[in-house]
């Protein structure tokens, strides 16, 4: 009897211990759902408040332009597109996204202009449907011409900046090589040197040079590239004659010196040439603003001298009669 009741007892005990780990797992698997659950709406509400607390732009405008970009893209020309791309890369905009925000805003200015406009002039407007409908198109042009403009102002702008620093860096690069160090090492230590006053868009797109090439592309490809991004005609001379001597197995620390030479004949014919034209453009302030200053100093006095003269003859005139 004892025997039927020990294993009675093991195995009420056996089934107890299964049946509580089997409650304890799904208890388990309960607090790892709730737990993922509980992880999952923190990080959407993490990720709600860093959209809130983006720009307005980031949260509204660039998407809306994108949307609108997708829906009018099929009558946008190719060499329309293929310009913007170009500009906004040398603007510094080189995210893939940005073009179809700058097409979209671009279509967003040409119709808001134009029917704000058109709707104000035929609502309250006293002027005829034909002459409306004439300033609102101009104004609509305006609204198309106006972000190519400020784009075409950006790039000039960061190509300014890489022409005046251009210099300064080349003669640093040809120093570096002469001394003995190879290209992409000359290249990251220029960039890399804090006491080195190099153009801040110069210093990206070294940087982006050395990242391309430390993530294996080929140095050339890098290079022209490089030169695509910046549109500088100078930078692109340099980059090609670096091409060329690695072709070739001339000596890249010559060909460097050369261009060094010749860059700072270009500054100094610039700087000579906008000196030359600085008297030509001074004619029409000289013209506007020193010379009536002139006129007024030299003759206003022998005006007023002469007016009390005539003033003191037709007092005596009077007199005598």
């Amino acid at each position: 009897m004892q025997p039927v009741i020990a294993i009675v007892f093991l195995v009420v005990t056996v089934a107890l211990l299964m049946v509580g780990m089997k409650f304890n797992k799904e208890d388990e698997q309960v607090q790892e759902r709730i737990s993922e659950l509980s992880q999952r709406e923190t990080k959407k509400h993490s990720n709600r408040k860093k959209q809130l607390e983006s720009s307005f732009e980031s949260r509204v405008l660039f998407p809306f332009a994108q949307m609108i970009f997708d829906k009018i893209q099929a009558f946008i020309p190719l060499s329309s597109k293929s310009w913007v791309k170009t500009k906004l890369i040398q603007a510094g905009y080189q995210k893939p996204h940005y073009q179809k925000v700058f097409l979209g805003i671009q279509f967003l200015c040409t119709v808001v202009l134009f029917g704000v406009l058109f709707s104000f002039i035929a609502i309250f407007g006293k002027v005829n449907g034909m002459l409306g409908l004439v300033i609102a198109a101009v104004f609509g042009l305006a609204g198309y011409g106006l972000p190519m403009l400020w784009l075409m102002q950006q790039a000039q702008k960061r190509q300014d900046s890489i022409q005046k620093s251009l210099a300064d860096f080349l003669d640093l690069l040809v120093i570096c090589v002469e001394a003995g160090l190879g290209l992409d090492v000359a290249i990251n230590k220029i960039t890399n040197m804090k006491s080195v006053k190099t153009s801040v868009y110069l210093r990206e797109e070294l940087n982006r040079y050395t990242r391309d090439v430390g993530f294996g592309r080929a140095r050339k490809d890098a290079l022209l590239d490089m030169a695509d991004r910046t549109g500088v005609d100078d930078f692109n001379t340099i980059v090609n004659a670096i091409v060329q001597s690695y072709e070739m197995g001339s000596s890249v620390a010559h060909s460097l010196r050369v261009q060094s030479d010749s860059l700072r004949v270009k500054r100094l014919a610039k700087a000579e040439e906008k000196a030359n034209k600085i008297p030509v453009k001074m004619v029409i302030p000289i013209y506007i603003f020193l010379f009536p200053a002139i006129f007024v100093c030299i003759f206003g006095p022998i005006g007023m001298i002469m007016f009390e003269a005539v003033i003191k003859i037709f007092s005596n005139v009077k007199l005598g009669g």
